[in-house]
C-alpha cells in the first residue's frame, strides 16, 4: 500500500472571517506559501500558529489537516478534518474535509505505531519565577534544560545548542513567522533526530531555532507534547507524560 493517500487535498482560497485579525491571516497565507514550495512541516507550523490565535476558524483546521496529509500524521490529519465539521463552516470547507475524511480511512484501518514510551513517564521539574522546567535528553548526547509550554505549537531550540547538535536548518526554506509574548518574530525550522524526557522519546521533532530566555536552552512545546497526555501536579512538581 502507498504510505500517502492517493488523493492531495487542495488548500482553499477563501476568506477568512471579518473578525479573525491580520496576524492570522497573515500566517494562513504564509502556511499556504510553504506549502505551494513543498515544505510542508512549515506549513503545519504556521497553520497551528494561525490557530493557537483562532481555534474556532474551520478553514484553518482544514488547512492543517492537508498539511498533515503530507507529512503522513494520518491521525492528527482525521481529527482536524472531524474538527473543521464540528465547527459549522462553508459548503465548500466541509465538502473538502469529508473527502480528506474519506481519503484518510484506509490509513486509519492500519494499527498504529507503537509509542517509545509503553508507560505513563513522570519526571522532576524545576520551577523558576512562575514556570516549569524540564531536563531533555536530545540526540542521546546532550542534556539541557527547556521550558515545559503546553501553549507554544511548536519546540523552540536555541542557536548555540542547535550548533553544538549540528541541527542546520535548509538553507533553501524560508523562515517561518512566530508570535510570541514579545511580538512577532521569525525563525528557521528545523528537526531533532531524537527528544527525551525521562523514558520519553519522541523522534523526528520538529522545532524552531531561535534565542530564549535566561536559564533555558529551548522550548518543549507541542511538536512534542501532542504526543502524550500532559498533566503537571503544581504541589509535587511533576510532569506525567501519558502515551496517547
Amino acid at each position: 500500500m502507498s504510505s500517502r493517500p492517493a488523493l492531495f487535498l487542495p488548500l482553499l482560497g477563501l476568506v477568512l472571517l471579518g473578525s479573525i485579525g491580520a496576524t492570522v491571516s497573515d500566517l494562513n497565507e504564509a502556511g499556504k506559501a510553504a506549502y505551494s514550495r513543498g515544505e510542508f512541516v512549515a506549513a503545519e507550523l504556521l497553520f497551528s500558529q494561525a490557530l493557537a490565535q483562532a481555534p474556532d476558524e474551520p478553514l484553518l483546521h482544514y488547512h492543517r489537516g492537508v498539511a498533515l496529509m503530507r507529512l503522513s500524521r494520518w491521525r492528527e490529519a482525521s481529527a482536524a478534518f472531524e474538527t473543521t465539521l464540528r465547527l459549522g463552516p462553508s459548503r465548500d470547507v466541509a465538502t473538502a474535509a469529508r473527502e480528506g475524511l474519506h481519503s484518510l480511512a484506509p490509513f486509519l484501518r492500519q494499527p498504529p505505531a507503537r509509542s517509545a514510551a509503553p508507560a505513563d513517564t513522570v519526571v522532576t521539574l524545576r520551577r523558576i519565577g512562575g514556570n516549569w522546567f524540564a531536563q531533555v535528553r536530545l540526540n542521546d548526547s546532550k542534556t539541557a534544560q527547556f521550558l515545559v509550554d503546553t501553549g507554544a505549537s511548536t519546540c523552540v531550540i536555541s542557536p548555540d545548542l542547535a550548533s553544538a547538535l549540528d541541527i542546520r536548518a535548509d538553507r533553501q526554506a524560508q523562515p517561518v513567522p512566530l508570535q510570541t509574548i514579545s511580538g512577532l518574530t521569525s525563525g528557521r525550522v528545523v528537526t531533532i533526530p531524537s527528544l527525551r524526557v525521562g523514558d520519553a522519546e519522541v523522534q523526528e521533532v520538529t522545532a524552531v531555532v531561535h534565542p530564549v530566555g535566561p536559564s533555558m536552552d529551548g522550548i518543549l512545546g507541542n511538536t512534542f507534547l501532542s504526543r502524550f497526555t500532559v498533566t503537571i501536579d503544581p504541589e509535587r512538581g511533576l510532569l506525567r507524560l501519558s502515551p496517547r
